[in-house]
């Protein structure tokens, strides 16, 4: 007698949205990735050149400046 197979199977719903990003002290702009896995926290796949990412906010990295999404 042959054991049945047991398969488990994972659901990964995944949202990805870019954000537009404009210092505004200095006018650089920018489009950052991000994306959520388990519905709350977002993550920052990518962030363009000259901003940075400081716990859940962004920053222009010429001005240190929060930027406006």
């Amino acid at each position: 007698m042959v054991a049945p197979q047991r398969h488990t199977y994972r659901m990964i719903v995944l949202d990805r949205w870019a954000e537009n990003l404009r210092c505004p002290i200095c006018r650089k702009t920018g489009t950052a990735r991000l994306s959520q896995t388990d519905g709350w926290n977002a993550h920052a796949d990518s962030v363009p050149e000259g901003f940075k990412v400081v716990g859940c906010n962004f920053y222009c990295s010429s001005c240190d400046s929060p930027v406006d999404p």
